[in-house]
């Protein structure tokens, strides 16, 4: 029988060796292009955000361990960094995590932070234009959410500069926010 410390074990191994082979795998220079919901039903789309540095990430609200870790780097990133920027969390989890309520989560890690929702092919498009993938599976007892978990530096004409993992130290994702200086 496992034990359930030998599967929390296994899932962290897991969440911290995905991201870096994602975050190897994706090119420089990608348009980040989104079509997604915002808290007050407003769609906003990666144009809004044209002129802005972002940071921004995939997860779900009821995550317990990577998502939190996750959104507080990039909250504390967009602190320390010179560049006046924001933070998007996106949701994967489309039927659980309305556009309200992953706005609410983003925004309790900072000031800077927001989030964003949507239906399920909304989510996919804005998840296939980051190269991320994820994977939600229902059963009776179980509801399990997976996902490539990457911070990703947009620049101010939306495309994709650098990609971290999850773990990633705030002062690096900071400096890769300011050009490296």
């Amino acid at each position: 029988m496992i034990k359930h410390w030998q599967k929390l074990a296994a899932f962290l191994l897991l969440a911290i060796s995905v991201p870096l082979y994602a975050a190897e795998s994706r090119l420089p220079g990608a348009v980040a292009a989104f079509e997604l919901v915002d808290s007050g039903g407003r769609t906003v789309t990666h144009l809004d955000f044209r002129g802005r540095y972002l940071l921004l990430a995939f997860g779900f609200t009821n995550c317990v361990h990577v998502c939190p870790m996750m959104a507080a780097n990039m909250a504390a990133a967009l602190k320390i960094a010179a560049q006046d920027a924001t933070g998007i969390f996106i949701s994967v989890d489309s039927e659980r995590d309305t556009p309200e309520i992953v706005n609410r989560y983003a925004a309790s890690f900072g000031e800077n932070m927001i989030g964003l929702g949507g239906s399920y092919q909304q989510v996919n498009v804005a998840a296939n234009s980051f190269k991320v993938t994820y994977v939600v599976s229902k059963s009776q007892k179980n509801y399990t959410v997976q996902h490539t978990s990457s911070i990703f530096v947009v620049d101010t004409e939306g495309q994709i500069v650098e990609t971290f993992p999850l773990n990633a130290r705030p002062a690096e994702i900071a400096a890769a926010l300011d050009g490296g200086n």
